[in-house]
């Protein structure tokens, strides 16, 4: 369903059909009798949920789909709440306080969630041009792959990431990350 007929079904239509696909089920339907129409975002299948602005607070942290879901045509939804549990791991293990690990799980994971989240909103959009772009791109794509664009060299990063389980965590490296983030961003 496009977002446009996604939200062309009105929000009270949306937590009725909720209610009854999710009734019995624990903790989803108290989530849904607890929604109101205002407060219910409706997305197509190829939306994103908007960024989480921050993953944690006090002694709760978010993980996987609950902090970073990607779109679907990542294909990495369940590879990065893998990689985040890890990597939370380690922020737990060589970091004292549990909101400063947090804070460095954050900083930790944040811009590879972001490139992916990014890269799947551009696949999005090839996905969402018209008959004629589409076939344009289908051609090109197979020319590409095979000439110049050979996957390893396209994917390489998202299916070749390793975690180092032995590198010890500290806070500064969680502050060293959200500072670059800073100036990423400062630079955007």
């Amino acid at each position: 369903m496009s977002t446009s007929e996604a939200r062309a079904i009105s929000p009270e239509a949306w937590l009725t059909r909720l209610r009854e696909a999710y009734a019995g089920d624990v903790p989803a339907e108290e989530l849904v009798r607890n929604t109101s129409p205002e407060h219910l975002f409706v997305l197509g299948s190829t939306d994103m949920l908007p960024e989480v602005p921050m993953w944690h607070r006090g002694r709760m942290v978010l993980v996987g789909d609950s902090a970073h879901a990607p779109n679907h045509s990542s294909g990495q939804g369940v590879s990065l709440a893998v990689e985040s549990s890890v990597e939370l791991a380690r922020c737990l293990r060589d970091i004292d306080d549990a909101s400063a690990a947090f804070a460095a799980y954050e900083c930790l994971r944040r811009p590879r969630v972001t490139k992916i989240a990014a890269d799947a909103a551009r696949t999005n959009q090839r996905k969402a041009a018209g008959p004629v772009a589409s076939a344009v791109m289908s051609l090109v794509m197979r020319v590409a792959v095979k000439t110049f664009a050979k996957p390893e060299k396209m994917f390489g990063w998202v299916h070749g990431y390793r975690i180092d389980w032995n590198q010890p965590v500290t806070a500064a490296d969680g502050r060293a990350v959200a500072s670059q983030k800073t100036v990423v961003a400062a630079a955007v």
